[in-house]
């Protein structure tokens, strides 16, 4: 057995000394063929089963542009009441809370929210997408219901970032964790120095997605690029910010996230933003 184990090493060391450019290429390919891997698990997995249970969305429990009418919501409070152990159940309550409150604006859901998403992650430690939304949650709470530049305010931004950090660090492959990041991390003060990094994660995901980017749905889309060019207004590339802000309308005019675009384009007009 050793001997022959040996053949085949002396082998490929004659073919490695007599083909050098084969050997060369072939190293060349494995090591593309790597990056396109991970490049497929990073975002080509998540994005593939998106599309099998909400075409065109990164996350999947509700579908996107308008927050869970309360009859969804009273359906899954009745199947969480009934399997109060069930982990993707009580997450996507969690969830279905955070919406009313982020797109519905109802304050009420933010403590049923806040209180769903942790019984989440005790039954699953660690799980990314619910963490992010925990976070996000922080960071939408202090922005909308704590006074500016109070200290209950940044209480609420230092939380949800901490939560958001440590949830990209259990799971950094995940596109809706990231979409969920990248939304939250504009809204903090420039202190926590977060710009740079929402350009990298939006960028990377637009590359990564290539022309699947064009299906999602306009609501996705037009997030994406809505904060992506808020990032770069804010890196002081007014420019591109307006270039991001007419891609977004051209996806739709006349949905919600275009009146919030048209306030973002008013902002590049002002005498602050064109020193």
């Amino acid at each position: 057995m050793e001997q022959s184990g040996l053949r085949k090493r002396s082998k490929q060391l004659d073919n490695q000394h007599i083909f050098p450019e084969k050997t060369i290429e072939m190293k060349r390919l494995n090591q593309t063929a790597s990056r396109l891997i991970f490049a497929a698990l990073t975002f080509g997995l998540v994005t593939a089963v998106s599309f099998a249970q909400r075409p065109g969305q990164l996350t999947v429990d509700y579908a996107a542009g308008d927050p869970p009418s309360m009859e969804e919501i009273a359906k899954v409070e009745k199947e969480v009441a009934a399997k109060p152990d069930d982990f993707e159940l009580v997450r996507k309550l969690g969830k279905g809370y955070f919406f009313r409150f982020f797109g519905a604006r109802d304050t009420a859901f933010v403590p049923k929210a806040q209180a769903t998403l942790e019984r989440a992650i005790t039954l699953k430690k660690d799980d990314g997408e619910a963490l992010a939304y925990l976070g996000a949650l922080h960071i939408f709470a202090a922005d909308r219901l704590e006074e500016k530049g109070s200290a209950k305010q940044k209480a609420g931004y230092d939380k949800g970032f901490e939560i958001l950090r440590h949830a990209e660090k259990v799971d950094p492959r995940s596109g809706a964790l990231q979409a969920i990041a990248s939304g939250s991390y504009i809204i903090l003060p420039d202190s926590y120095g977060m710009v740079p990094h929402v350009i990298e994660i939006i960028e990377r995901m637009r590359k990564a997605m290539g022309p699947n980017f064009s299906k999602f749905h306009a609501h996705g889309q037009q997030r994406l690029l809505m904060t992506l060019g808020q990032a770069y207004a804010r890196q002081g590339n007014p420019e591109k910010a307006r270039s991001l802000f007419d891609e977004a309308l051209a996806v739709s005019g006349t949905s919600r996230e275009a009146g919030l675009i048209k306030r973002e384009l008013a902002k590049l007009e002002t005498p602050e933003a064109k020193k």
